[in-house]
């Protein structure tokens, strides 16, 4: 029912849409158009009360079916807890309708554009009729005829079921309202749920760290929901284990991903390397990996081992060098954990016993009271967990359902989860079906809004951690977030996220230093369900490699995990494509592409070798995000800018790319990202630049917000100020004049959040930087900057936000831990290559107060450093690399009893003796932290 919901309210969007309703009007077609939002605006109240009732339960069915009884005597067979077929039945002709009308305005839509760009709109009053009647009348007005028709025979039926009044006065709960308000202050840390697996833990420790000095292989097995993963991170992050092994990998695999991505997941991880070659095979990789472990003790985590041919497939890029190297995976397959290694014994994971089951619910129920369970609940709650048999899983997703419910329910709430629990008697032979109905579970408690955002999530690949920032673009340009006055429709959707987390449906993988989410995933098994959900209610379609999609399908979106695009579907939406490997894209597939889906609002292309985007692009003129990565373009057409509502346009690439300055005039456009890296060498990464070509005639850009990794041009007089809205600025400057414009422009950005400056001639150091005060920019939180500075600003003269900074080819001459160190809020410091060619630095007592990751690379001067007691008391991490000059550690470090993990890269071997454990002369200074990891 949320899925019929979800269409409906996105095409009523379309229906309010001014400009939508102006062709319509004017083409004579206006009273069709009024009479097919008259109709769904009469389905809405009924939609949204059957959504309603399917989560609040029987004892409301009931309340309704007696207050209607004598008009619709059948109305309490109609709608159920959990749904009438012919309910059902309703909802997808619902779906279906909806998507027909949407297709006939798209439609409609793209024929006007295309007359317009043909030169026949001068002629629209002298030829009035003739266009009326070849738009209008002949072919949308016979399309809207034919709407009405099933619309009627809808109707009928509706009211035939005794649901034709349903819904008004539906409110809000109170309880909702304070959810919303919860919301906005839930705590985003990770939460991995680790309870009753304490001993599991200390044995797999034990496993991995002593034992013979063979390759030997350590599984994980248990039903799904039982906490596999969750135990095999707490065990592969455990500082025993990171101090023992030289090198660590982790990777998720995935039925719908090839051989391919996992070993390039393990390149990156292990070699610290992005994978940008082109047409490599995965023997490449596996002969790459395996000659880097030799000599090397490394342990690998391989999450989700379904069959025993996954571990063949890759079981050759472990080389087994008699050193203590261990493989750890996960499998609910006993026979594949004997497969991978018959002499090592597997460790089956248990259910949870009452008293963990317990802990596990309170966790969940009352966030951050770790565990407690208030006394007067404490009887019911041991109820409540013993209808969950033990499986986390199931506890976990109960006790976020009952954290958002006020004490008083949990009686109903242990009724409803009793009630779902006897819906499983007797199917626990099969734990697919189960686990699939405990998800079931837990998505029907969701309002239709998240529904949509959780089938959305179907479409990447199992297990897959997902930047949030892409995500939410995504869900903004498929509708999927609805607008709101006074928030922007990225702010509403990072809400939307919030509130998935605070339900326990997605978790938080990693945060940003301001504290938002910066990555998430959820369970595979939701995964799963949210493709089998989506492909039901025709919501979307994935299509694993090699799976050729059937002509008949309706699905507005499609993702493909493969390079296949022989297909034909021109009524979608949306199209991901994951080529899994690169290939060359063909003239006849770029047809395909941009004249046979015109109704496309999104389009992302990954891994293909297009060199250039064709101008036919510029007839998708309903695209609302484009991006293409892992591409060899070097120019965008001029043709893009047709696209009027084109909202984000991604494109990476290893070459400069030339940006014809049209895009600026983009009245929709909000991020403009244009990105490649290139390793140079040890030192890091090279950045590749969009070139903006001549200049926009442009008055006002209201809605740019993102403006990533661009060189400046003619583009930058006069348009740089005008982008006041700007959020993210990545910019690289070649002149002073450029330098000018850009600090002029600056100070009228009071929403930036993340500045990147980066001078092009900082090798030979020819441009300097003069940073004006920045202090007013009460928003900025992120700073890079890269290049030659004339001196460093003022701590005063720094954002008062500032959480993370960065800077690389400053060549400072003076300590800049003098000022830096005042930053009150600054998280995250990172000095790069050359940005102090000093040779000593002090961080003195009391300062940096609230730093949590320390990184220093590539400063070569550098032979003294001082941490004096009581500097840094919030430290975290601390990475140096390449600072060959640095004689020793300092002896303060003693005193960061907050540190987790210090890292160590191409140092001198002198530096590494003093480290060595137990003998090393510097060894009483780092003894005391965890993970210790030295390359």
């Amino acid at each position: 029912m949320a899925a019929a919901r979800s269409v409906v309210e996105l095409l009523l969007q379309k229906l309010a849409d001014p400009l939508i309703r102006q062709a319509f009007f004017s083409h004579g077609v206006g009273d069709k158009f009024d009479w097919l939002e008259a109709e769904f605006s009469r389905m809405r109240p009924f939609l949204k009360y059957a959504d309603e009732v399917e989560q609040d339960g029987d004892e409301r069915v009931k309340k309704w079916a007696g207050e209607v009884r004598d008009a619709a005597s059948n109305a309490e067979d109609v709608v159920e807890q959990d749904g009438d077929e012919r309910v059902k039945r309703w909802a997808g002709e619902v779906i279906d309708v909806a998507y027909d009308a949407e297709d006939v305005i798209d439609t409609f839509v793209l024929k006007i554009a295309t007359l317009r760009r043909r030169g026949f709109v001068g002629c629209i009053r002298r030829y009035a009729f003739f266009f009326n009647k070849l738009i209008g009348s002949h072919d949308v007005g016979s399309e809207m005829e034919r709407i009405k028709t099933d619309i009627r025979s809808i109707s009928e039926r509706m009211s035939t079921c005794g649901i034709q009044n349903i819904g008004q006065g539906a409110g809000t709960s109170s309880a909702s309202l304070s959810l919303e308000q919860r919301i906005r202050t839930f705590p985003l840390t990770p939460d991995p749920d680790f309870v009753g697996f304490e001993d599991d833990l200390e044995r797999l420790v034990v496993q991995l760290t002593e034992g013979g000095l063979r390759r030997s292989v350590v599984s994980i097995v248990g039903r799904a929901g039982i906490g596999k993963t969750t135990l095999a991170k707490e065990v592969y992050n455990d500082a025993r284990v990171k101090n023992h092994f030289e090198y660590c990998a982790w990777i998720s695999l995935s039925r719908q991903y090839g051989l391919r991505h996992p070993l390039e997941k393990i390149v990156e991880q292990l070699m610290e390397e992005k994978v940008t070659e082109m047409k490599v095979a995965a023997g490449f990789y596996m002969k790459k990996i395996s000659e880097y472990l030799k000599e090397k003790r490394y342990l690998i985590v391989l999450d989700y081992v379904c069959t025993e041919q996954t571990w063949d497939d890759l079981n050759g890029a472990f080389p087994d060098m008699k050193n203590g190297s261990r493989v750890m995976l996960t499998t609910r397959n006993r026979d594949v954990a004997l497969y991978a290694d018959e002499e090592s014994h597997f460790h089956q994971l248990q259910f949870l016993n009452n008293e963990n089951s317990l802990k596990l619910l309170c966790k969940k129920a009352f966030p951050g009271r770790d565990g407690y369970c208030p006394q007067h609940l404490e009887e019911l709650g041991r109820k409540i967990v013993e209808e969950c048999d033990g499986l986390p899983l199931l506890i976990v997703i109960t006790g976020r359902y009952l954290s958002r419910k006020e004490q008083t329910e949990w009686k109903k709430s242990r009724e409803i989860i009793t009630g779902f629990r006897w819906s499983l008697a007797g199917r626990f032979v099969d734990e697919e079906i189960e686990i699939s109905d405990i998800l079931c579970f837990s998505y029907k408690y969701l309002p239709y809004y998240l529904k949509s955002c959780i089938l959305y999530l179907g479409n990447f690949p199992m297990d897959h951690e997902l930047r949030t920032k892409e995500l939410i673009r995504l869900w903004a340009a498929e509708g999927l977030v609805e607008e709101r006055r006074e928030e922007t429709m990225e702010e509403v959707g990072e809400e939307y996220l919030k509130e998935l987390v605070e339900r326990g449906i997605i978790k938080v993988t990693g945060t940003s230093s301001s504290g938002g989410i910066k990555s998430c995933r959820i369970h595979p098994l939701l995964s799963y369900f949210s493709i089998l959900e989506a492909e039901e209610c025709k919501f979307s379609e994935v299509y694993p490699r090699f799976m050729r999609i059937p002509p008949a399908s309706r699905a507005r979106r499609l993702a493909l995990n493969h390079a296949f695009l022989s297909f034909s579907a021109p009524l979608i939406r949306s199209l991901l494509v994951d080529a899994s490997s690169d290939i060359f894209l063909s003239r006849s597939e770029e047809k395909l592409l941009y004249r046979g889906l015109k109704l496309l609002r999104v389009l992302h292309l990954h891994g293909f070798e297009i060199k250039n985007l064709p101008i036919e692009v510029g007839e998708l003129i309903h695209l609302r995000y484009l991006r293409c990565t892992k591409t060899l373009l070097k120019s965008l057409p001029s043709s893009i800018a047709n696209l009027p509502n084109l909202q984000t346009l991604h494109v990476t690439s290893p070459y400069d790319i030339n940006i014809p300055s049209a895009i600026l005039e983009m009245q929709q456009l909000r991020h403009l990202q244009v990105a490649g890296l290139v390793k140079v060498n040890y030192l890091g990464w090279m950045g590749n630049w969009g070139l903006i070509q001549g200049h926009p005639r442009l008055e006002q850009i209201s809605n740019l917000q993102t403006l990533s990794q661009v060189k400046p041009g003619e583009w930058i007089q006069g348009c740089l100020g005008k982008l006041t809205n700007l959020r993210k600025l990545g910019i690289a400057l070649d002149t002073v004049a450029d330098a000018n414009v850009l600090y002029e422009s600056i100070v009228k950005m009071d929403h930036l959040s993340s500045l990147s400056v980066v001078t092009l001639a900082h090798v030979n150091r020819t441009l300097g930087l003069l940073v004006p005060p920045l202090s007013h920019l009460l928003k900025l939180s992120k700073l890079h900057l890269e290049g030659k500075l004339d001196k460093l600003p003022e701590s005063t003269e720094f954002p008062t936000n500032l959480t993370k900074l960065t800077l690389a080819y400053s060549c400072l001459n003076q300590d800049p831990m003098a000022t830096l160190e005042k930053l009150r809020n600054l998280r995250i410091l990172r000095l790069l290559g050359y940005s102090y060619v000093g040779e000593e630095m002090v961080c003195s007592a009391e300062g940096f107060p609230q730093l949590e990751s320390l990184h220093l690379q590539g400063l070569f001067q550098l032979v003294e450093w001082r941490v004096d007691v009581g500097a840094m008391p919030s430290l975290l991490h601390l990475q140096i690399s390449t600072c060959h000059n640095l004689k020793k550690l300092p002896e303060g470090l003693r005193h960061l009893n907050t540190l987790k993990t210090l890292g160590l890269q191409y140092m001198l071997n002198d530096f590494q003796q003093r480290l060595q454990k137990y003998r090393g002369e510097d060894w009483h200074k780092v003894q005391h932290i965890p993970s210790i990891d030295i390359k």
